[in-house]
């Protein structure tokens, strides 16, 4: 199924945009950014960020030529669709979420986006980039330390320390009140609620005019 999301990379004044299948969460954008910048390092001819993303595998691995997309991590979205992809997340849930990477100003930004029920009250989290950067370094030697490799449980102990744990599990009941106002129960609460207060208003009437004769 995946869980989508818009990855924009703004370097040297200018915007790249990445189309990510399975990235919708907290941690995969900094920690893809952090894999990116170690490789930019390493790479014996100078390589910008946008296209060291454009060619990492799941595994974090540089790849040039790139392998097929269904083995990327992300897709580059020509300029000409971008209107496609910004009409997709304004009126849909098809993607999730929406990163911002602003190189120029040392910024992060993530933003859910709130079609998905399950995300309608997150909002949108800024953070200075290095500061990101080396939380993901300090939950990866965490990792290490312990033997942590399966990237669920990182998301986990990486949502916990952040707070995004807490917000999202308030995002999920808020969905599951709305849920439940929308439901035949509900419904037929309101129901209940309205035969038993129309009935206790009669009952108060006849207790008005009770009085009012004696």
């Amino acid at each position: 199924m995946g869980n989508r999301a818009i990855y924009i990379i703004r370097e040297n004044g200018e915007n790249n945009i990445f189309s990510v299948y399975h990235g919708a969460n907290g941690l995969s954008p900094l920690l893809r950014m952090f894999q990116a910048q170690n490789l930019q390092e390493s790479l014996s001819q100078p390589r910008s960020i946008s296209h060291i993303f454009e060619h990492l595998d799941y595994d974090g691995a540089y790849q040039n030529p790139r392998l097929d997309d269904a083995d990327m991590f992300c897709k580059r979205i020509p300029s000409a669709e971008m209107p496609e992809y910004n009409k997709a997340y304004a009126e849909h849930s098809e993607f999730e979420m929406r990163m911002v990477f602003d190189l120029d100003q040392n910024c992060f930004m993530m933003e859910y986006n709130p079609n998905c029920p399950w995300y309608r009250t997150m909002g949108s989290f800024s953070i200075d980039l290095d500061v990101g950067l080396e939380n993901v370094q300090k939950l990866l030697a965490h990792a290490e330390q312990r033997g942590i490799t399966d990237f669920g449980r990182l998301l986990a102990i990486y949502q916990r320390s952040t707070g995004l744990e807490e917000k999202l599990e308030s995002a999920r009941g808020y969905m599951r009140f709305e849920e439940y106002l929308d439901s035949p129960q509900a419904q037929e609460n309101r129901e209940r609620y309205w035969r038993l207060f129309g009935h206790q208003q009669e009952l108060d009437e006849e207790t008005v005019e009770e009085m009012e004769e004696r």
